[in-house]
């Protein structure tokens, strides 16, 4: 029985010493797998230094504490069994940093791509919605919408034009038939009538009135599908401009208030623009358009009337933007109004107070002269001079006079005359 323990714990007892050859062998083995695998992978940084670090420190750990066996012979097969775990394990673990490092970039670059298709497709449909609502605003199904009607009533008016043609065809033939019908009366006083020949003329006729009634309905039908495109024509650009008003500008207008009068001006203006061109538009298509009304005067009412309540809702519409563009015109005239007169207001309070903090206080300047006047008194007193009493008499009467006055000269004046006093 050979026990092998590591810092005295007892790990795996071994049976014979075959078992002890086998657990090298499988040690060993599992080092050349280590090995060939690190081999066949790709190279990875810091592989090498962890693998190596790991086998150093298996094997001083397996140097301090691995005992396979007991007494002097254990010496061998203690160094055997340390030397292939310290290999097998620094294979193991070059291993797995090799790939798991591998695997985590594999995941990262998975993880990445993931993100990638979610923003290239995140992108594609905020692109698809921009480009949606552009189209929206711009119309581009109201003129999908026109184009489609155009192309209904040419073919409306195509299947009307071959009824017509299969209609004097069939009065062709018809007249035809009446002319035979005319030489065989001549030669029927000798040879009789043919029967024929008069059931032929009365299909004909009958076919002929037939495609007559036909040729009329359609006609009428062709008038309605054309006053029908009139109107899906001529209101496009109202359907256009209702899509297109400037909403965000009034509910800005409304939210923020008088800070929002200019923006708003301002898209109004435009909006206002594109009204007008709007309505050059829907008369050019009521021009272009009614030449070729099919119906006679039917047609042209019905342009008319399709022309006129188009124009009538824009300049109605015209006329609310334009008188709403107005008023916010003048309240931004009056707001700028507002705006100077609280520059002036505040100007003249700023001056005000300039002027108030700047003025000269009466007691102050009392006390001045009083102040002075002593002072010109004791030197008076200490040394007098003939005279004296009438000068200070003299520069007391100016010194009044200047506090009377308030003036910034006469108190000069009087300093100057209390001078003359020494």
């Amino acid at each position: 029985m050979i026990d092998v323990s590591l810092l005295g714990w007892l790990l795996v007892t071994l049976t014979s010493p075959l078992s002890l050859v086998l657990l090298i062998v499988a040690l060993g083995s599992v080092a050349y797998i280590g090995v060939t695998a690190l081999g066949a992978a790709p190279p990875q940084r810091g592989a090498r230094a962890v693998g190596t670090g790991a086998a150093a420190c298996a094997l001083a750990a397996g140097m301090i504490g691995l005992r396979v066996g007991a007494g002097a012979g254990a010496a061998v097969p203690t160094a055997a069994v340390g030397i292939a775990a310290a290999a097998a394990l620094g294979a193991t673990a070059a291993c797995a940093w090799t790939f798991g490092a591998r695997g985590a970039a594999a995941l990262g670059a998975a993880r990445a791509r993931r993100s990638a298709a979610a923003l290239r497709a995140g992108d594609e449909r905020r692109r698809l919605l921009e480009a949606s609502q552009r189209a929206y605003v711009e119309g581009d199904d109201l003129a999908a919408e026109t184009a489609a009607a155009d192309a209904a009533v040419e073919r409306l008016r195509a299947a009307v034009e071959a009824l017509a043609d299969a209609r004097g065809a069939l009065e062709a033939r018809r007249d035809a038939a009446r002319g035979g019908d005319g030489d065989g009366g001549e030669h029927g006083a000798r040879g009789g009538q043919r029967p024929e020949a008069s059931a032929l003329a009365e299909d004909l006729a009958r076919a002929c009135d037939e495609a007559a009634l036909k040729v009329s309905m359609g006609q009428r039908v062709l008038a309605a599908a054309e006053a029908a495109a009139l109107r899906v024509a001529c209101n496009a650009p109202l359907r256009r401009l209702l899509r297109r008003r400037p909403r965000e500008a009034l509910q800005a207008l409304a939210a923020v208030g008088a800070g929002a009068i200019a923006p708003a001006a301002a898209s109004i203006e435009a909006f206002l623009g594109e009204v007008r061109a709007a309505r050059a538009e829907v008369a050019e298509i009521a021009e272009r358009r009614a030449p070729g009304a099919a119906g006679g005067a039917t047609g042209s009412g019905a342009e008319e009337s399709a022309a006129a309540a188009a124009l009538g809702e824009l300049a109605a519409m015209e006329s609310a933007y334009g008188a709403l563009l107005d008023r916010l015109r003048l309240s931004a005239l009056h707001a700028s109004t507002r705006a100077s007169v609280e520059q002036v207001e505040s100007a003249a309070g700023a001056l005000s107070a300039a002027a108030r903090a700047a003025a000269v206080d009466p007691a102050a300047l009392d006390a001045l002269v009083t102040e002075i006047a002593r002072a010109e008194s004791a030197v008076a007193a200490a040394a007098p001079e003939s005279g004296g009493s009438r000068a200070l008499a003299e520069a007391l009467a100016a010194g009044s006079l200047a506090l009377d006055r308030s003036d910034a000269t006469s108190l000069s004046e009087l300093i100057a005359a209390l001078r003359e006093l020494r």
